[in-house]
């Protein structure tokens, strides 16, 4: 349980790192450090070309999320995709909720998992990564959505950690869909809001450990 929680814990904390609050009130960006919780995070040197972060401090303990063995159709276990679909809901809008700014400190959380039945037991996906690893990958990924998709998202953040079993499913699919030929070491998901308020999700690979992330696919399922 203490791995689990320290996991999910790095990969709340580089989601931090990454978000879009980094803007002054006119909506520019600067390179002020992000207070989280006990973390200090300065995010100056992420741009397109970089996706590097420098005085990186991250401790703490934390959870994780876990792939189901199913795609995105049908039933997950004896759960309807409607029922996944509403307790995903709450369980977004309750991490959501948790996410509070004041004077550019930032505090965030992540939802009690006892509350929600969608299956957390699984293998920890993002233990492959370790925590510049994974503040690279959603470095790259807001970059995706907010320069090359020209998203700018009403959430708190801009990407967050995928929580749909469905998605997370990749890691032990052999298949990989749309990330064929790429090792679950080199394959990254996470999610975001579009303008519509549907929740999708974007898949990075990179060649090999210490590689450049890169997303190369964008949508509501890896098999498309």
């Amino acid at each position: 349980m203490r791995n689990k929680k320290f996991f999910k814990a790095m990969v709340l904390c580089a989601m931090f790192v990454v978000m879009a609050g980094c803007t002054n009130e006119s909506g520019n960006k600067t390179d002020a450090p992000i207070q989280i919780e006990s973390y200090t995070i300065r995010d100056e040197n992420v741009t397109k070309e970089d996706t590097d972060v420098t005085d990186t401090k991250i401790q703490g303990e934390s959870q994780m999320q876990i792939p189901i063995p199913e795609n995105n159709e049908g039933t997950v276990g004896e759960q309807t995709d409607a029922e996944l679909e509403e307790e995903l809901k709450n369980y977004r809008q309750e991490r959501e909720d948790m996410i509070q700014e004041t004077n550019g400190l930032v505090e965030g959380g992540s939802p009690d998992e006892e509350n929600y039945s969608f299956d957390m037991s699984g293998s920890f996906y993002t233990s492959r990564f370790d925590t510049m690893e994974i503040t690279k990958a959603y470095a790259a990924a807001r970059i995706y959505v907010t320069d090359t998709l020209g998203i700018m998202p009403s959430t708190k953040m801009v990407t967050y950690m995928c929580v749909d079993p469905r998605m997370l499913a990749i890691y032990d699919d052999e298949d990989k869909g749309v990330a064929s030929g790429y090792d679950s070491s080199n394959i990254f998901v996470c999610e975001y809001c579009n303008e519509d308020g549907i929740w999708q999700y974007l898949i990075l690979v990179r060649d090999g450990k210490g590689g450049a992330w890169s997303v190369i696919h964008n949508g509501s399922g890896y098999k498309e």
